[in-house]
């Protein structure tokens, strides 16, 4: 089991968070994949999180 402390390091190590938003930035800004991040899991999560922010947002402008 791993404790609290590792896995913080593990995550600062890795830039998780960093990739993660990262790639929510793409999706909900831009709507372009950087393609250096093609092989990083968690940008891939943060992207897909970013379009589907994007187009929730969309949908309920179009309500209006």
């Amino acid at each position: 089991m791993i404790d609290l402390i590792e896995l913080d390091k593990a995550i600062k190590d890795q830039k998780v968070l960093t990739a993660f938003k990262d790639g929510v930035a793409d999706g909900l800004l831009y709507g372009v994949r950087d393609a250096r991040q093609l092989n990083n899991s968690y940008y891939k999560q943060g992207y897909d999180f970013g379009l589907t922010i994007s187009e929730r947002q969309r949908e309920r402008l179009e309500e209006v």
